[in-house]
């Protein structure tokens, strides 16, 4: 007999709380545990450090800065994987989220069904980024002088 695998953990944060509503409805019906929501840069910190989820799922442009919560998580708890997302995906966001060491970046506009898949990729070590976007991606990391 196989042994019961634990819940996948997620904490979102975005600043709008029908959008924090509906992602954590799209989570649960996929089976996902949401242990903490934040509305803030500076609550999604707080909330990650007390709950240490698997994944936290950041809106990038929210107040007090996805972009700097997302570094702050990443040195604080290296384990735990971060997604970014947005509502207006582009060049300039999906090179930050590169930069500050985001596992993945979404469109908000992902359809509900496959967010709960993307998350659990992402939580085994995988990658989520828009195909369309990563060639923006690759060709700044090439264009980026060696250290």
């Amino acid at each position: 007999m196989e042994a019961p695998t634990a819940r996948l953990r997620v904490l979102i944060a975005d600043d709008h709380a029908p959008t924090r509503q509906a992602l954590r409805r799209d989570l649960e019906d996929g089976g996902i545990e949401v242990v903490a929501e934040a509305a803030t840069g500076t609550e999604a910190i707080d909330a990650a450090l007390r709950a240490r989820p698997d994944v936290c799922l950041i809106d990038i442009q929210m107040a007090n800065d996805g972009i700097a919560a997302t570094e702050v998580i990443r040195r604080e708890l290296p384990s735990t994987k971060i997604v970014l997302i947005t509502a207006t995906p582009d060049e300039a966001g999906v090179l930050a989220a590169a930069r500050a060491g985001a596992d993945g970046y979404l469109d908000k506009d992902i359809d509900p069904r496959r967010l709960p898949e993307v998350i659990r990729a992402v939580a085994t070590g995988q990658t989520a980024y828009p195909r369309r976007l990563l060639r923006s991606l690759l060709q700044a990391l090439r264009q980026a002088p060696c250290a």
